[in-house]
């Protein structure tokens, strides 16, 4: 029955011969009654426990004749109508694999053995920043990449193939005093695509105040609960020859843009978190970069 071989904590009695004792007086009161497989889905504070039965799809609150049984067990039940639902012993231990795996780069997710629902949600690489190509006597200023798009979606592990291959969008670095780079898309197994966000387009300096284009969001598709597109960078302008506005980084669904470059004196600051844009860059006789784009992410969650 119980792999412990042992007793119930606080309890004098084997746990098999209390398992024992359980199946007689079943047998002895006419009772119908038969065991089960099950996965223990959830442990209360106060000691409640839920396991689902192999093959149905609502969890019941069961009580536990061997102490102590942790999350995701596998465990045998007694079903003894009108005495309950009782757990009689384990079969296994916990089923294998992590309940949230988080992907910063490419790979592939196994699906886990015992395994009931898969989510996985994710954005792309958001885009990188505009830069400045620097020149005498002239001022320039390069909008913001755009954020990268959000996919989410929620299956049954059946509908799942074995393994699912994860492909995450990278960053688009900042322009090189010239238009940046798109960030990448990210996708779970072609199931769904978070879209990278777009870079903005590189200014040159010239004589007076300028305004900056900025780079579009990400899209998104095939997500069966979200699909949202990334924020648009920001436009970047100078006034004076010397002040700017905006030129921020576009948001993901999972990370901010980076803020605005406000300063000639540098260049423009790097997105901030997963799937941000970077920002775009302001400079005068000074060549300016634009800001990265932080990379995409996914997350997968496991519900046992």
């Amino acid at each position: 029955m119980s792999g412990n071989g042992g007793k119930v904590p606080g309890l004098a009695v084997p746990v098999k011969a209390l398992a024992e004792a359980v199946l007689e007086k079943a047998i002895r009161l006419g009772l119908t009654w038969r065991l089960r497989p099950a996965t223990v889905t959830s442990v209360a504070g106060d000691g409640t426990i839920r396991a689902l039965h192999d093959g149905d799809t609502q969890a019941i609150r069961v009580t536990s004749m061997i102490g102590a049984v942790p999350v995701r067990s596998r465990v045998m039940v007694l079903k003894s109508p009108p005495a309950g639902n009782h757990i009689v012993g384990l079969v296994g231990s916990p089923a294998p694999g992590a309940p949230v795996q988080a992907f910063t780069q490419s790979g592939t997710f196994k699906v886990p053995a015992g395994a009931r629902w898969i989510r996985a949600y994710g954005v792309g690489g958001g885009g990188g920043g505009g830069g400045v190509t620097g020149a005498a006597s002239g001022t320039g200023a390069a909008g913001g990449g755009g954020g990268g798009g959000y996919c989410e979606s929620v299956w049954s592990a059946g509908e799942l193939p074995a393994e699912v291959q994860v492909t995450v969008g990278a960053g688009g670095a900042g322009g090189a005093f010239g238009a940046g780079l798109n960030g990448g898309d990210t996708s779970f197994g072609g199931l769904w695509t978070a879209g990278g966000g777009l870079s903005a387009v590189g200014q040159n300096a010239v004589g007076g105040d300028q305004a900056g284009g900025r780079g579009g969001g990400g899209t998104a598709a095939g997500g069966n609960v979200l699909n949202s597109p990334g924020e648009y960078g920001d436009y970047n302008r100078t006034l004076d020859q010397r002040h700017t506005f905006r030129g921020k980084g576009g948001n993901s669904l999972l990370g901010f843009g980076a803020n605005s470059s406000g300063s000639v004196g540098g260049d423009a600051p790097d997105a901030l978190g997963w799937g941000g844009g970077g920002a775009g860059a302001i400079g005068t006789a000074t060549s300016r970069r634009g800001g990265d784009g932080m990379g995409g992410l996914v997350v997968v969650e496991v519900v046992y």
